[in-house]
């Protein structure tokens, strides 16, 4: 079943779904199923401004605020990956050690973020590989994987 977005912006990796509430992001996933729906309203004008400059390196932190949802633990994994800066990555493990706990579950929690490139899981990587994104890993090299890529060369 195809997830119902109010706005679809088609950046140059794919398309990003966009859900908002009370002018807070409370979704932006990548989602290659996706047609282009043009934003409703100013708040999501300005998302889409936003994520337009973000693709062209012209915006390199996203001011628009948001809602995150998900487990106490998921949300302090979230905040610390939130201040891993453009062009820097971090290993699931610095992350670990950095709010005591193991890369596994840091893993799990950068796997169900809901909002991508908001909160920059894909500057989160394994000690040997690029690790996962999205549900996607290096065992299965699948378009999520390709996705994690071009962000990571976007912001080289």
């Amino acid at each position: 079943m195809l997830e119902k977005y109010e706005m679809v912006f088609i950046s140059p990796i794919g398309p990003i779904g966009v859900n908002s509430s009370n002018e807070h992001i409370i979704k932006i996933k990548f989602d290659l199923n996706l047609i282009e729906i043009r934003p409703k309203d100013l708040f999501l004008k300005k998302v889409r401004d936003q994520l337009d400059l973000y693709f062209k390196r012209k915006l390199t932190k996203f001011t628009v605020p948001y809602t995150l949802s998900g487990t106490n633990y998921q949300k302090r994994v979230l905040k610390e990956v939130a201040n891993i800066c453009f062009g820097d990555k971090k290993t699931y493990s610095d992350i670990a050690q950095k709010i005591n706990t193991h890369p596994r579950p840091v893993g799990n929690a950068c796997r169900e973020n809901p909002i991508q490139l908001l909160i920059p899981c894909h500057r989160v990587i394994g000690k040997n590989n690029i690790g996962g994104f999205s549900g996607g890993d290096i065992r299965n090299n699948g378009n999520m994987i390709l996705v994690k890529k071009n962000l990571l060369a976007l912001e080289r």
